[in-house]
C-alpha cells in the first residue's frame, strides 16, 4: 500500500507502461521493414510518428505508425495521378513478399496508411508514404482518399516533445500518458483528442516537476486555455477550430472543476496529509490510481474536533481541505 502520495504517483506511472516485449517487438520489426524496403530501393529511410514513436501512448499498443521515406527516383511517377495508391501498392508487393502471411486493410483501411496485420503481433503497424521536401523535417505523406501529398511537420512534434522530455528530466512523456489516463475515464472529456492534452501539457510543464504538481498546473492551465485556440506543440494547428461555444464552456466547467480537486489534493500532500491526497487523486482519475489506506472512525471522530473535511468527505486534522470540520459559529443577536 502506498504511503506517500510520490509512492502512489510512481505506482500510477508504472500502470500505464506499455508492455515491455511488445514495446521491443515494435521496435525489432520497424527495424525489419525498413531494412526490406531500404534493400528493395523503394526507400530511402523510415521513422516512426504518432504516441508511439513519442512515448506518450497508453496501453495496450493498438498500432505503430511507421513513415516510410520512399526513394526520390519515385517522386514524379508518386506525383502523378494515383500516385498515393501506387506508393502502397508498392509497399504492400514487399511486404507480403516478405511476410507471406501478413493481411492488409483489415480493420481499417486509413487514407494516409496501408494498415498491415501480422500473424504473430497483437497490434498492427500503420505504413505511411512519404516524399522528402527540401526544408529538412518536413515531408508530404500519402493521401489516397484524396489522391494528393500533404505537408506534415510530425519529424518536428517528434523532435520538440523529445526536447522537452530531457529539460523535465525525462518525466515529461510519463506526465502526459497520466493526462490522458484522466481524459480516457471521462465521459466528457474522452472525445478530445490526445495530442490536445500534450499541447496543454507542453504549455504548463517546462521544467522537472513531481506529478502531482505537474498535473495539477496542466489542468489549470487547460481549464482556461479551452475558452479560446489551442494550439499543437508545434504551433501549426489549432486542435479545437471545430468545437462549438458550448463544447468549449461544458470543457472549461469540467477542467475548472478537476483543477480545484488536483489543487486540493496538493494542498493536503504539502501539509502531510498523503491518505487524504491519494483518496482525491483517485476519485479524480479514477482506478489505474491506487487507492488511498482506508480511515478508521476512531481517527474521523479525532480529525472532526478540528481540521477540515476534504472534498471526498474524509476528515482531517489539517486545515486545508475543502471545507472546516465544524461549521463556524454564528455571532448574530436576536
Amino acid at each position: 500500500m502506498n504511503d506517500s502520495t510520490k509512492g502512489a504517483f510512481g505506482t500510477f506511472d508504472n500502470e500505464l507502461n506499455l508492455d515491455g516485449s511488445e514495446r521491443v517487438s515494435a521496435q525489432e520489426r520497424h527495424s525489419e521493414i525498413t531494412e526490406y524496403l531500404v534493400g528493395a530501393g523503394l526507400a530511402i529511410a523510415t521513422f516512426l510518428q504518432g504516441s508511439f514513436a513519442r512515448k506518450t501512448m497508453l496501453k495496450p499498443l493498438k498500432d505503430v505508425d511507421m513513415v516510410i521515406r520512399m526513394h526520390p527516383r519515385l517522386e514524379k511517377i508518386l506525383r502523378s495521378p494515383g500516385g498515393p495508391a501506387h506508393a502502397m501498392h508498392l509497399i504492400r508487393g514487399i511486404i507480403a513478399e516478405k511476410y507471406p502471411d501478413a493481411l492488409f486493410d483489415v480493420k481499417d483501411a486509413p487514407a494516409h496508411a496501408l494498415q498491415v496485420t501480422f500473424n504473430d503481433l497483437d497490434f498492427t503497424f500503420d505504413l505511411v508514404p512519404a516524399l522528402d521536401a527540401d526544408d529538412g523535417e518536413i515531408v508530404y505523406i500519402a493521401d489516397r482518399d484524396n489522391d494528393t501529398w500533404e505537408w506534415s511537420n510530425t519529424r518536428t512534434l517528434n523532435r520538440i516533445i523529445s526536447t522537452r522530455n530531457q529539460a523535465t528530466g525525462e518525466r515529461f512523456v510519463h506526465q502526459i500518458r497520466m493526462l490522458k489516463s484522466y481524459k480516457k475515464d471521462h465521459l466528457l472529456l474522452d472525445d478530445t483528442c490526445g495530442l490536445l492534452w500534450e499541447a496543454f501539457a507542453y504549455e504548463a510543464i517546462t521544467g522537472q516537476l513531481e506529478h502531482s504538481e505537474a498535473l495539477a498546473a496542466t489542468l489549470a492551465h487547460a481549464a482556461q486555455a479551452v475558452t479560446g485556440a489551442v494550439f499543437d506543440p508545434t504551433g501549426v494547428d489549432d486542435l479545437t477550430s471545430k468545437w462549438t461555444t458550448a463544447e468549449r464552456r461544458a470543457y472549461a466547467t469540467a477542467l475548472a472543476t478537476a483543477a480545484q480537486r488536483a489543487a486540493e489534493a496538493r494542498r493536503l500532500e504539502e501539509d502531510g496529509q498523503h491518505s487524504a491526497a491519494i483518496e482525491i487523486w483517485h476519485d479524480l482519475i479514477g482506478d489505474p490510481f491506487p487507492e488511498a489506506v482506508a480511515q478508521s472512525a476512531a481517527e474521523a471522530l479525532r480529525a472532526l474536533a478540528a481540521g477540515s473535511v476534504t472534498s471526498t468527505g474524509r476528515a482531517i486534522t489539517s486545515p486545508r481541505g475543502q471545507q472546516p470540520a465544524r461549521p463556524a459559529r454564528s455571532w448574530r443577536t436576536r
